[in-house]
């Protein structure tokens, strides 16, 4: 009998040892699978000129124009494993002027109907009129600054983004000295500035309401009319893909940085509120 009992006394903490183990490698493949249920987000670029980075192998680019993706190049990208979206990103260095502020920028052009915004500030209903209509991000209001330099107030910036609805906006694609001149006080639906040195590429704009995610946008078929304006390209330089499951995200970074281009990780947003509501084309395009 004292045998017996030591042998129970023995195997008592190894049963309850192989109990909380098994328990535990439940949680584990549990949190693993839903691992491989999560959407990621990520944003593709090719490396900068200034990196340093080789230039990306393939056709991803477009042959003589640094950083435009190619249509075999989206192509490629839409046989990434586990991909369910891709967002093609027209993109331009921009100067942006509110009132008496500016900033640069780049300027995105997405089709608003699709893109993932969360809008945090509705101007109100806006028809396209003449001029270019944007979506800024939140963030932008921080980093204006006056002629002097100086960066703008967080109470200033704060009156801003009440004011978005009637903010005198200027939008210069060369982002060139003088932009901001001669924008009308009110920013009315369809002015734009007059002619002159250094105005040449600057119009009037407007704000469709302020977007909680960083950056400038604007609607991709107007963008692409307003640069066509100008006689400027109108390029994809940035595409951004949502990802089911982390090994598929793993095994997609892996061969997009293994073909030279750039990836960055971004906050994935399923409640994203779609702007298109507050966008009303007109008859009087550019």
């Amino acid at each position: 009998m004292p045998r017996k009992e030591s042998y129970l006394n023995y195997i008592k903490p190894l049963l309850v040892g192989l109990f909380l183990l098994a328990g535990w490698l439940a949680a584990q493949l549990w949190k693993a699978d839903m691992r491989e249920q999560e959407l990621f987000r990520i944003a593709v670029t090719a490396p900068s000129a200034q990196s340093g980075a080789s230039a990306p192998s393939g056709s991803f680019l477009r042959a003589g124009r640094s950083g435009e993706f190619s249509e075999a190049g989206l192509e490629q990208i839409d046989y990434l494993p586990g991909l369910r979206r891709r967002w093609a990103i027209y993109c331009a260095d921009v100067e942006l002027c509110i009132d008496k502020y500016r900033t640069s920028a780049q300027l995105y052009g997405v089709e608003l109907s699709e893109y993932p915004l969360t809008i945090i500030k509705s101007a109100g209903e806006r028809q396209t009129g003449t001029r270019p209509l944007l979506i800024a991000g939140d963030g932008l209001f921080n980093s204006l600054s006056d002629e002097y330099g100086n960066l703008i107030s967080k109470r200033q910036a704060e009156i801003l983004r009440e004011q978005i609805g009637s903010l005198a906006v200027c939008l210069d694609v060369r982002g060139v000295a003088g932009a901001g001149e001669g924008v009308p006080a009110g920013g009315g639906e369809e002015d734009s500035l007059p002619g002159g040195e250094g105005t040449d590429r600057s119009q009037a704009a407007g704000f469709l309401g302020i977007a909680g995610e960083d950056g400038l946008y604007m609607d991709a078929d107007l963008m692409k009319r307003w640069l066509a304006q100008l006689e400027l390209p109108c390029e994809i330089r940035r595409v951004e893909l949502e990802i089911r499951g982390e090994r598929n995200l793993q095994k997609a970074q892996e061969n997009l940085e293994k073909a030279g281009l750039s990836v960055e990780r971004l906050d994935s947003s399923s409640d994203a509120l779609n702007p298109s509501i507050f966008f009303v084309p007109s008859g009087d395009h550019f």
